[in-house]
């Protein structure tokens, strides 16, 4: 019997293995590669002359103004679309739980932004956004609305929420979808007994709803902070760190330090900086979330 065991453990090992080095070659070992890097003066062109200088890259990244500045924006653009993007997400997760003629049409509408590429939707958010042909500028130039076009991407203040908006519009279908799903599982019986008792629509979302749904909030926004802190795509196709940096985040930062400069031990650092921050900020929303909750 006990052989029979060990044999059937021994195959189920045998068909994960394959899984499991893939797993191993495509996340573990880049990641192993990048952290001992970090510790490096690796040059792009010359990787052969690299040598170990310890804290120095990560000891200098604190010191570059640069970097201090892509992490504002970072910071901004990821607080930002994570507020945006719950608070549409819940809004529409809380229309669509209700029942209505042409739900299922206005749900796949809803979520058409979530399954564009995201090369598609930055190009065509860049056509609608330009200030001399774009359908934004034109149907408000038409409707008197504006005088002169708005310089959404030219400028730093505009291009900053321009890109805060793109990404919300982007990813808010994520948070739809998750929402909406934990609202289904809410038993209707809940909502029954409390109606009964008296309680009004807001009440029933404050004492029902929003602590129904509170664990899966929780782990969609920490989801949704870590990839807009780490979003690389829709800001350098909108933006490309412009205008003046003003929307140079780190991931595009860490890009130019590691293709346009050369500087792969210190981009590697940079990555790192990025890891420990996102880990440190994850754990003290969730230490904050428990402590409120207990």
């Amino acid at each position: 019997m006990k052989k029979k065991k060990r044999k059937t453990a021994a195959e189920g090992y045998l068909f994960v293995m394959p899984a499991t080095l893939i797993v191993l070659l495509v996340t573990v070992y880049p990641l192993v590669r990048g952290i001992l890097v970090s510790f490096t003066n690796t040059n792009f062109l010359y990787p052969q002359k690299a040598k170990f200088v310890g804290l120095k890259n990560i000891i200098d990244i604190f010191k570059d103004k640069e970097f201090i500045s892509a992490l504002g924006f970072t910071i901004f653009f990821a607080v930002s679309s994570v507020v945006l993007i719950y608070l549409i997400g819940l809004a529409l997760a809380l229309l669509l739980n209700r029942e209505f003629k042409g739900k299922g049409l206005f749900r796949a509408i809803m979520l058409l932004p979530w399954v564009i590429p995201n090369v598609v939707a930055s190009n065509m958010w860049l056509w609608m956004l330009n200030d001399q042909t774009g359908m934004i500028n034109l149907t408000l130039l038409k409707l008197g609305i504006i005088k002169e076009p708005i310089l959404f991407l030219a400028t730093p203040f505009m291009a900053k929420i321009s890109t805060v908006l793109v990404n919300t519009w982007k990813s808010f279908p994520f948070m739809l979808l998750v929402l909406m799903a934990a609202m289904q599982n809410i038993p209707k019986e809940l909502y029954e007994s409390a109606s009964m008792d008296g309680a009004n629509a807001f009440q029933r979302f404050k004492n029902i709803t929003l602590p129904m749904i509170k664990p899966v909030s929780i782990t969609s926004t920490v989801l949704i902070m870590i990839w807009s802190f780490n979003n690389f795509e829709t800001v350098f196709l909108l933006t490309k760190g412009g205008p003046a940096s003003a929307t140079s985040n780190i991931s595009i930062y860490m890009y130019n330090s590691a293709f346009f400069r050369n500087q792969m031990g210190y981009a590697s650092a940079i990555a790192l900086v990025m890891l420990v921050f996102m880990i440190v900020l994850s754990s003290l929303y969730q230490y904050v979330l428990n402590r409120k909750e207990d």
